[in-house]
């Protein structure tokens, strides 16, 4: 009887390895921001598995970085802004836009002493002023369409200055060489805990749900296999609710991936709420943020960058897990931010 308890035991254990081998693989790039960390909730309570998807994460240190193994064909999926994808598409690069990661996050720092002379609710307060930013960042991009929406000539009215990195931002804002910095997840809070600075505002009080880190595909490969990308989405979508109903849980998982530091990551993603994980496609905030770039300079001409988006199969995705919990109120709440959207 023992044996052949042991010998059912494994071929249960050989069983799930073969399933295991035998599931699809996606190779996923990311930045190490807490926004991210609906990637490590999937995998953490098994949802991309439960879905039938293998997905191996890696992590990066630039979008730039990223993108470029993405068109070396390193990776499978790509999670690196909106700016980056949108330049590599309009130069030629057969990216899809087919999900999303993160809404929002962007802040304006500022040392303690500028404060009050920044506190206040429009965005006239930074007339005049010098701005610290990683040019084509998400926060240069949307900062700048915040002020022409707001009627402000930023070419006239405000002073830029641009810096290679987010650390070198915050230096420059700390050393008063601008009177202001742009800067992303975890470097605004670590500025604030480190150097002393303060932010003086969340691009979000004046641009809500902005689009931020998309989830972006070599097409070919999306084309080639959609059904292995759609799971992916089910995987997601599925982690997404239990980043909004399982708080403390969700904490925990997203420092111990990323390594930030817990009350950071607590602060960020439930207390300020600066920035919110989402799998959503947000196809017209994408194509909005397209028009700022556009306005900016940034590229000499217009692209038909919508032929680049697909929502179809975040759509598909959805339907499958409401399907399995059609009362769920998250996942109607999903449907209903779906249609909005896109």
């Amino acid at each position: 009887m023992k044996r052949i308890i042991a010998l059912t035991m494994l071929l249960s254990v050989l069983s799930s390895n073969v399933i295991a081998a035998a599931l699809p693989k996606l190779r996923v790039g990311y930045v190490p921001e807490p926004a991210h960390g609906l990637y490590f909730v999937a995998k953490e309570k098994g949802y991309f598995k439960e879905e039938g998807v293998d997905v191996e994460l890696f992590q990066f240190g630039s979008a730039s970085e990223g993108m470029a193994a993405l068109k070396a064909e390193k990776l499978d999926v790509g999670t690196f802004g909106t700016t980056a994808p949108l330049l590599f598409i309009s130069k030629g690069s057969d990216f899809t836009f087919f999900g999303g990661m993160m809404i929002g996050g962007q802040a304006i720092i500022t040392r303690p002493d500028k404060l009050a002379e920044l506190s206040g609710k429009d965005l006239k307060v930074y007339k005049g002023k010098k701005i610290g930013l990683v040019k084509l960042s998400t926060g240069d991009v949307v900062f700048k369409g915040a002020l022409k929406k707001a009627g402000i000539d930023w070419k006239k009215d405000i002073t830029f200055m641009e810096f290679g990195s987010a650390a070198a931002v915050v230096e420059a804002v700390k050393k008063g060489a601008v009177d202001a910095g742009l800067v992303w997840p975890p470097h605004f809070s670590l500025a604030e805990k480190n150097s002393g600075l303060k932010v003086a505002h969340y691009i979000e009080d004046f641009y809500p749900k902005y689009t931020c880190c998309r989830i972006v595909a070599p097409t070919a490969k999306l084309n080639a296999d959609p059904d292995t990308y759609r799971r992916f989405l089910a995987g997601l979508i599925r982690a997404y609710r239990f980043y909004r109903t399982n708080q403390e849980e969700t904490i925990q998982i997203y420092t111990k991936s990323l390594k930030i530091d817990e009350d950071i990551v607590r602060n960020e993603t439930y207390v300020k709420r600066v920035a919110e994980s989402n799998p959503d496609p947000l196809r017209k905030g994408i194509l909005d943020f397209w028009q700022h770039i556009l306005d900016a300079g940034y590229v000499p001409q217009d692209y038909p960058v919508d032929k680049h988006i697909n929502v179809d199969l975040y759509k598909q995705a959805l339907d499958s897990v409401i399907k399995k919990n059609p009362k769920d109120k998250v996942y109607q709440e999903m449907l209903t931010f779906y249609k909005k959207n896109n």
